[in-house]
């Protein structure tokens, strides 16, 4: 199989697992170090395998990685707010507790210097 017609199948794929927006490059033996990669800015996967079985299987593991990377989006989401609501709460203990201190020295303090 040729180069064109591994992305034509590839592409085949991506549209019946709802990701038809997606397109499929392979490259083979553009990068030794990487076998492949999903590109979100460019809704692109780039397969760099030479073998076209290993490059179904690298393509395979990139489209789970899209998906699982969609999936994965909503805890995310979830952990930031969960974290910021925290935050919310130590920035308000915080600000009373230093509210609060002025208080706590007035007694210290010498008379010419109270607060």
């Amino acid at each position: 199989m040729g180069v064109n017609e591994f992305e034509v199948k590839a592409k085949n794929a991506l549209s019946r697992l709802g990701l038809g927006h997606w397109r499929v490059s392979w490259l083979p033996n553009l990068s030794p170090k990487i076998r492949g990669q999903a590109i979100p800015d460019k809704l692109l996967i780039e397969i760099y395998d030479i073998d076209e079985d290993d490059a179904w299987a690298t393509f395979i593991h990139e489209v789970v990685e899209i998906k699982l990377r969609s999936l994965l989006r909503i805890y995310r989401i979830l952990t930031n707010k969960l974290i910021e609501g925290y935050q919310e709460l130590a920035n308000g203990e915080k600000d009373r507790f230093i509210e609060g201190l002025p208080e706590v020295f007035r007694d210290f303090l010498p008379s010419s210097r109270r607060l």
